[in-house]
């Protein structure tokens, strides 16, 4: 499909106006500059027509710190790979110097931008206030909008579709593919490596990576086939304490997206900085994935940091610290050197197809009914604890349902040792939780 690209200073209405084109909120919208700080990618779909439309990070005149100059940086190199750009400016406060700087930046790719004055709520101003200056610019005709309310967005998917159409650019409407059949979001405290790892994985710079923790705001994703199976890789935002995330900030929408990502992928892989070691934190996301029943992978990342004996450390905290989730398989990586990369992506399919697995019916009841005779459960003084039979009701993960005369009886300890006893017995079920729920049958 053509791309689109949105390019402009910081705090024009980039994301907003992405956000409006895509018709959902993909790409967080603050009123500070420079929130968006990755590529955001979407479709857009407009009278049986189509494009895709990536949200850029700004453009900053005069970088203030390392993660402004990249952002520059990442955009002026995307900027080349765009069919069309959409050059958003402020059709509010009219221009600035850095509009002026970037006109000058811009005007080799004349042929193929489209100026778009944002936020014009009122026509009237815009026209006498605004709208000579734009001229200046010597980008031709600019298309006044208000992404915020949606006014003339119709007017510049029709342009969009005019000029791409007039570079010969394919723009058929494509349904999205079904959904990957194996989607990994990759979760962690923040500055643990995650864009490192996210960007070694997909063998590009992707995802924004600097020395600052919190780096990473938005949802990043890319699908890669291997072996000839689609796997979306999902970098998230760093989920720090919530006590430590103010109500409503950027941080804050960064991490409930992060949380989403969770919930919506097949198998999480915690990212733990093998220089600090396993944390309170890491244990709450580690409980967050086991919660909504995902596959899980434990990754001690930095690994070309640390010696033998720190790893050997790490491997038995993992055993104390994280024991609820023992059956997520642990690797270690190293962004840097490509360590372990082609280990995980291994364990990524093995969790992928343990998630899946089926125990036969017959093979489930014979087992519990050895461990009922070795460990009968306990019940009360007057009522025995009686499980009748069992069956397994789904998967992803696998959910075994108990048919037995009083759920009440059955301590949460005893049904941890019965999980125990089908993975020692039937399968390990490697980087799967597996959830039991008692029904009460006379």
């Amino acid at each position: 499909m053509a791309t689109v690209l949105i390019v402009g200073r910081p705090n024009v209405g980039k994301s907003t106006l992405f956000n409006r084109l895509v018709g959902g909120r993909r790409a967080i919208v603050d009123d500070l500059p420079g929130v968006t700080r990755d590529f955001v990618f979407g479709r857009v779909e407009w009278q049986q027509k189509g494009f895709e439309v990536v949200d850029t990070c700004g453009l900053f005149d005069d970088p203030k710190d390392i993660v402004e100059e990249k952002m520059k940086d990442v955009t002026l190199d995307i900027i080349d790979n765009g069919d069309l750009i959409l050059w958003v400016v402020d059709g509010k406060h009219g221009l600035t110097a850095a509009d002026y700087d970037l006109a000058d930046l811009l005007r080799r790719y004349k042929d193929r931008i489209i100026l778009v004055a944002n936020k014009v709520e009122n026509i009237t101003n815009f026209e006498t206030d605004v709208k000579p200056d734009l001229y200046s610019l010597g980008f031709g005709e600019p298309i006044p909008i208000s992404a915020d309310h949606g006014l003339n967005i119709d007017i510049l998917l029709e342009a969009v579709i005019l000029a791409l159409q007039a570079h010969g650019h394919y723009i058929d409407y494509v349904p999205e593919a079904e959904e990957a059949s194996i989607r990994v979001a990759i979760v962690g405290k923040p500055n643990a490596g995650k864009s490192s790892l996210f960007n070694a994985i997909v063998g590009s710079q992707r995802s924004l990576v600097t020395e600052l923790p919190g780096t990473t705001r938005d949802i990043v994703d890319e699908t890669l086939l291997i072996d000839d199976i689609p796997i979306t890789f999902v970098d998230t935002a760093g989920i720090r304490k919530k006590s430590k995330v103010s109500v409503k900030n950027v941080e804050y929408y960064s991490v409930m997206r992060a949380i989403d990502a969770i919930e919506r992928s097949d198998i999480i892989v915690l990212v733990v900085d093998a220089t600090q070691g396993i944390s309170n934190q890491d244990q709450k996301i580690a409980g967050l994935a086991e919660k909504n029943g995902k596959g899980l992978i434990t990754v001690f990342n930095k690994a070309d940091l640390i010696n033998d004996k720190k790893a050997s450390s790490l491997l038995k905290a993992f055993e104390l610290e994280l024991y609820f989730v023992n059956y997520s398989p642990v690797t270690f990586t190293s962004a840097i050197t490509g360590r372990g990369i082609d280990e995980l992506i291994d364990k990524i399919f093995l969790v992928s197809e343990k998630i899946d697995y089926h125990i036969p019916t017959g093979l489930l009841n014979n087992l519990i009914g050895r461990f009922v005779s070795s460990t009968p459960p306990v019940g009360t003084k007057v009522k025995k604890a009686k499980i009748y039979y069992a069956t397994q009701i789904n998967t992803r993960p696998p959910l075994i349902m108990l048919n037995v005369n009083d759920p009440r009886l059955f301590t949460h300890s005893y049904l941890r040792g019965l999980k125990r006893a089908i993975r020692e017995n039937i399968d390990p079920l490697e980087g799967t939780p597996i959830f039991i729920k008692l029904r009460r049958k006379k």
